[in-house]
């Protein structure tokens, strides 16, 4: 399957996850922080916040793949990676809240190892960057999520 494919799968599977935010299939960007920010703004459960998701792809090698003995396939690796943004609420324990949506992806990529067909498998996600970040002035749980993804060619 071609790239686009396999990053609408991403884009779907991502989107389906409760409470997620705002999900984009490329990497987003703005002139000043304050339209950056506004680019993830969002309303759950009633309550005005930052948070939301991104795709981009960081690189894609080729290699052969043996697929049984004697027969041979090529196979091109894609790593996505996956950055989310949530604003920080230390009244409200937004690090569990953040946290508990990392395991809910991990969770929907785990069980879906094909990607709804777009791919011959994936790495699992793995979850390099959790940290705070600073947002043109907005405290920010930041995440960086990696999904090697195998399709063959």
């Amino acid at each position: 399957m071609p790239e686009a494919t396999i990053r609408t799968a991403i884009y779907n599977i991502l989107g389906a996850v409760a409470d997620i935010g705002k999900v984009y299939d490329y990497e987003r960007w703005a002139a000043d922080w304050t339209a950056f920010i506004n680019l993830f703004k969002t309303t759950i459960g009633a309550v005005d916040q930052i948070r939301g998701w991104e795709i981009s792809r960081r690189s894609v090698g080729e290699k052969q793949a043996v697929i049984k003995i004697g027969s041979q396939a090529h196979e091109d690796d894609h790593l996505f990676v996956i950055r989310g943004y949530m604003g920080v609420s230390d009244a409200n324990a937004t690090e569990k809240t953040f946290n508990a949506l990392i395991e809910s992806i991990r969770t929907a990529f785990r069980d879906n190892r094909n990607l709804n067909g777009a791919c011959e498998r994936h790495g699992r996600i793995q979850a390099p960057i959790i940290e705070f970040r600073l947002f043109g002035g907005a405290l920010c749980h930041y995440a960086e999520l990696n999904l090697t993804v195998y399709e063959r060619i």
